[in-house]
């Protein structure tokens, strides 16, 4: 069963951080020297713009700008792990591919997989059993 997603939660509780930095600069590092006035000026709301609720990824983006100007963008994205590559975005999920290309989810080990030999030869028995049977009744055309 896959677990919750908490991007919403986790994507407030960036933009309030960043909201509490424009009141004063709060880094807290020895090696770097402190600014003396905030860095950012603007803190947007928490956009889900990008996200696609029904296949994914589920994405918040909070736009940051700084006291000259510049724009930045804060992206939280929920991860796939898969087995060989890491925890890695569903944009470079796609870049493997899915299904016989690439990737797919193992109900055992409870982890995305990238597919092997044996995996594809399993799916493409399955898919036999399944869809290489011919219908009979009324929409088989008889």
């Amino acid at each position: 069963m896959l677990g919750a997603k908490y991007c919403d939660y986790i994507g407030m509780e960036i933009r309030d951080g960043l909201r509490r930095c424009i009141e004063k600069p709060r880094f807290k590092e020895g090696y770097y020297t402190h600014p003396m006035t905030p860095l950012i000026s603007k803190v947007t709301r928490v956009s889900s713009a990008e996200t696609n609720a029904a296949v994914g990824p589920m994405t918040k983006t909070i736009y940051v700008e700084d006291t000259f100007g510049a724009r930045y963008k804060v992206s939280v994205e929920d991860l796939k792990e898969v087995k060989g590559h890491g925890w890695i975005t569903k944009a470079e999920a796609d870049k493997l591919g899915w299904f016989e290309a690439g990737v797919h989810w193992d109900r055992e080990e409870q982890i995305y997989k990238v597919n092997d030999a044996e995996y594809v030869s399993w799916l493409k028995a399955e898919r036999e059993k399944v869809w290489g049977k011919k219908p009979k009744g009324f929409w088989a055309g008889q």
